[in-house]
């Protein structure tokens, strides 16, 4: 028991430290992660809003729409309008025309109506719609739109249902604040884990140590227990980028762990102090200070060892290109029927053999389902949309040749912009060298729009998913140099290179 019990002592002290050291390299993505699981948490604990019923009274009769209040909008805004009216001749001649316009009324920015408007003669009624709201079947308001000939028929009603919204728990809202800190959080459990990890390889204050490790082990257990079940968070981070595990991998991994604590727990009397109390203390400190600044200084600046993707010497186009002959998805047609409130699937082949119909069935939806997966890229969701995210740009960014700069700017709300006099100095270099660059944003339209006036950016920027922005670097802005399509060099916004340090990486 003696030896099993060190042996294993000294194997989790190294996982330990290996694995705070490797989230240690990269806390901006280990704060990613535990951002997604407050987010994940609080949503799942939030309180159950009370139903809200829309009945709309048009000329064809009632409709009902029954949907939860959002929490996160309890103010609404009702509204109708109609597009302008357009005249469609009768006959040759042009004065004898029939007008025509479509009516929208929508509760937010859900159309709750739409109806086709004709008209031949001026301050004529076309149409009355009314729109009852209840909460919990108990009317609460009602709003009555007309549209009349030739007019713009634009309405709109502000409906606030804050006084009806349900309480959220404390701990909902305690979820929502640890957000905020989730680098800080992020830095702190990077740094406990190593000094647990020399803790346990010198015998300190065995057991405190092990207490501590048991109760980190439960945290961490119950987070990829959580993600391996409920399928929430597809990647716990354990180990950054540096090696990907899936969630029943990472869980499974934990519960070796755990078992392997317990037996070092049950053969504490073996665990022994390697050095006396003193000497041990002043060695923790010490790493404590070295783990917890290496940690602030790659947040500050970047991982020291890149593991993302988009790092130094990759080819990104290969990394994102699908082989020739490679396999494909191959989905097949699913029929879905409902029967006694159940909903099962049917293929083709069983609808036709079978009459659902005469066996109580009613046929709910028709979905493409998943039977193969194809190949996956190393690199699937890089994308450069237009502002309204439908063509993507990608296939041009790729066949710009030579340098290029892609400047990413994950959210321009909370970019950092000490050092945007810097970088516009470098984006002149870019102009006068004629080398193309390529904002990235995720941003909204607006929001850009404001902050390249706010910071003189005369560029058009791109469009792109958040999460894949924070993958390709973890700084905002970052500053990614291209020769052709391989990574040359990267810079985040704390570390911009001088126009001269800029210039001599365009001769390398």
């Amino acid at each position: 028991m003696k030896y099993l019990v060190n042996v294993l002592r000294v194997l989790v002290g190294l996982l330990f430290i290996f694995s705070g050291f490797i989230k240690a390299n990269d806390p901006t993505g280990f704060s990613i992660k535990l951002d997604e699981y407050f987010s994940v948490f609080s949503a799942d604990l939030e309180a159950k809003q009370d139903s809200l019923t829309i009945s709309i009274t048009t000329p064809d009769g009632i409709n009902s729409i029954n949907k939860a209040i959002q929490a996160s909008s309890p103010i609404i805004t009702l509204s109708a309008r109609n597009n302008p009216w357009k005249a469609v001749p009768l006959g040759e001649n042009l004065n004898d025309s029939v007008y025509f316009s479509d009516a929208y009324i929508h509760w937010g920015s859900q159309e709750l109506y739409t109806s086709s408007l004709n008209a031949e003669d001026s301050n004529t009624l076309l149409l009355k719609v009314s729109v009852r709201y209840a909460v919990n079947h108990k009317d609460i308001g009602e709003q009555t739109f007309v549209f009349n000939s030739f007019e713009g028929n634009v309405q709109t009603k502000t409906i606030d249902l804050s006084d009806y919204l349900v309480t959220n728990s404390w701990i909902v809202n305690f979820l929502q604040n640890l957000r905020t800190y989730a680098v800080s959080i992020a830095i702190f459990l990077c740094a406990f884990e190593i000094i647990l990890g020399v803790s346990l390889l010198i015998g300190w204050a065995p057991k405190l140590t092990i207490g501590l490790l048991v109760l980190l082990m439960a945290f961490f257990t119950f987070l990829t227990g959580y993600s391996a079940i409920y399928k929430k968070v597809t990647d716990c981070g354990c180990f950054g980028d540096a090696i990907k595990l899936t969630p029943w991998q990472s869980f499974n991994k934990d519960i070796v762990i755990s078992i392997a604590i317990l037996i070092i727990l049950f053969g504490l009397k073996y665990v022994k102090a390697i050095f006396s109390n003193p000497f041990a203390a002043r060695l923790l400190t010490v790493f404590t200070l070295l783990s917890a600044g290496f940690a602030a200084y790659c947040y500050h600046y970047l991982p020291v060892k890149n593991f993302l993707k988009f790092k130094v010497g990759n080819d990104i186009e290969k990394m994102v290109t699908i082989p020739d002959g490679a396999p494909t998805d191959i989905y097949t047609n699913v029929f879905l029927y409902s029967k006694n409130s159940k909903t099962k699937e049917f293929t083709i082949e069983e609808i036709g053999n079978r009459d659902l119909k005469a066996e109580g069935y009613v046929f709910v939806d028709r979905i493409d389902k998943l039977v193969s997966k194809g190949y996956e890229p190393e690199i699937y969701d890089f994308k450069m949309m237009d502002e309204g995210r439908n063509n993507d740009y990608i296939d041009v960014f790729f066949a710009d040749t030579g340098f290029k700069v892609l400047l990413v700017i994950s959210e321009v709300e909370t970019a950092n912009t000490q050092t945007m006099e810097e970088l516009r100095d470098i984006l002149i270099i870019c102009k006068k060298q004629k080398i193309s660059v390529y904002p990235l944003t995720a941003s909204s339209k607006e929001d850009v729009e404001v902050f390249r006036h706010e910071h003189q950016l005369d560029m058009t920027f791109y469009y792109g998913d958040k999460t894949n922005l924070k993958s390709i670097i973890r700084s905002n802005p970052g500053l990614l140099l291209f020769k052709d399509n391989m990574v040359h060099n990267i810079w985040p916004s704390t570390r911009l290179p001088s126009t001269k340090r800029f210039l001599k990486q365009l001769n390398k």
